[in-house]
């Protein structure tokens, strides 16, 4: 627990544990580094605000503070631009800085919710004895070099993600009203100087926002609405986050869970009657060894199903997860090449991987099969009622 009701997303403890093994040099060079202060930035470059002059910003600041078990002061600032609301971490006092007209926008209960959501950044920042800032760290510092392997930028962006749902639950917690915050988060994004929390959630149970969000650094607002809705109500919301098992765009969890998935389904495909060969069984081997069951221990899996998933070297990842069309696919060539990877097996083998790919869900096999090895409509009909009788 970070505090109260609150804790770190499932998300977050995953890439932090998987981090902490995976970049030991960059984790010791970020872990526990000078947070610095950013005070004199800006009191050259915005306007603070005094309590006597702004007594609605502190008595909202107060009040979030509390909530969220912050005892630490707060400074505000005020600079020109759009109106938006962010966090500047530094050591002592919380900086928040407010942008534009925001704060002619807000009442006070809204004002208490846009507080919230910045101060969680820093309850995020300041657990886990600063590990969850060591990652944030390192995850900017790798969006910005032109060299990341696109498994770090995905990382960063659900990453990203998953901090801005968790600061929305802290804009809820420090109100203490769910309307309140889905209308704080609504004028903030529209400039609407009213709008309507009921109709923004109708409007989200319309959409299918578990097939994750396509946001690069925020999840789009009807999708922050119904994460809050869905938390409250003890849904699972981090699907927002991760979506669906995404070969052609994993992050760094992905990226294991799929090495994980491709050597289990080869395991499962050279000890498959028909299969099994010694050729079969070297082909198999290269994606693995020692082999272990397929998805799940027990090995009940089918793709036509959300996967459920173990964990990533004793990280969370607490949800099943739907495969994409390009997953599947990926799947289906990962059985071809088996399949074929010993000739001598011929007829005999291709109806046995036929047979595989209905036991598991994999339907678009016989597509993939027929592109690649080009048979004639009989060879096709006779491969698939053979696979139809195996499997029975």
């Amino acid at each position: 627990m970070v505090a109260g009701m609150l804790s770190a997303l499932g998300y977050h403890r995953s890439v932090l544990a998987v981090v902490r093994q995976v970049d030991e040099r960059a984790w010791a060079a970020l872990h526990g580094g000078p947070e610095g202060s950013l005070d004199e930035l800006l009191l050259r470059n915005a306007y603070r605000l005094e309590a006597d002059a702004h007594p609605d910003v502190f008595r909202a600041g107060e009040r979030a503070a509390r909530a969220l078990g912050l005892d630490e002061g707060v400074d505000f600032y005020q600079v020109n631009g759009e109106p938006n609301a962010s966090y500047r971490h530094q050591a002592g006092r919380a900086a928040i800085l407010f942008q534009g007209a925001l704060l002619d926008r807000l009442d006070e209960d809204e004002l208490t919710a846009v507080i919230g959501h910045e101060l969680a950044h820093r309850l995020l920042w300041q657990a886990e004895d600063g590990g969850y800032l060591a990652v944030d760290r390192l995850l900017d510092a790798a969006a910005g070099d032109a060299r990341t392997p696109s498994q770090y930028l995905e990382t960063h962006r659900r990453w990203s993600l998953a901090t801005e749902l968790f600061a929305d639950r802290g804009a809820l917690t420090a109100c203490g009203d769910l309307s309140t915050a889905i209308r704080a988060l609504l004028k903030l994004e529209t400039g609407l100087s009213t709008a309507d929390p009921a109709a923004y959630l109708r409007q989200a149970e319309s959409l299918d926002l578990r097939s994750g969000s396509r946001g690069t650094s925020h999840p789009e607002a009807v999708g922050r609405a119904w994460a809050l809705k869905n938390w409250l109500d003890g849904e699972d919301v981090e699907v927002l986050v991760t979506g669906p098992l995404d070969v052609d765009a994993p992050d760094l969890l992905d990226a294991v869970l799929l090495r994980e998935l491709s050597r289990d389904f080869a395991a499962v495909i050279a000890q498959t009657d028909g299969l099994r060969t010694d050729a079969i069984a070297t082909a198999a081997a290269g994606f693995a060894d020692p082999p272990g069951p397929l998805g799940v221990p027990g090995g009940a899996v089918r793709f036509d199903e959300p996967l459920a998933v173990r964990p990533v070297d004793g990280a969370p990842l607490p949800r099943p997860r739907p495969l994409t069309a390009a997953t599947k696919r990926y799947l289906c060539y990962l059985l071809l090449d088996l399949a074929t990877a010993d000739p001598d097996v011929g007829d005999a083998g291709l109806i046995a991987s036929l047979a595989v790919a209905r036991r598991f869900g994999l339907p678009g096999y016989v597509d993939v099969a027929d592109d690649e090895l080009g048979w004639s409509d009989k060879e096709r009909g006779r491969f698939v009622q053979a696979a139809a009788e195996v499997v029975g």
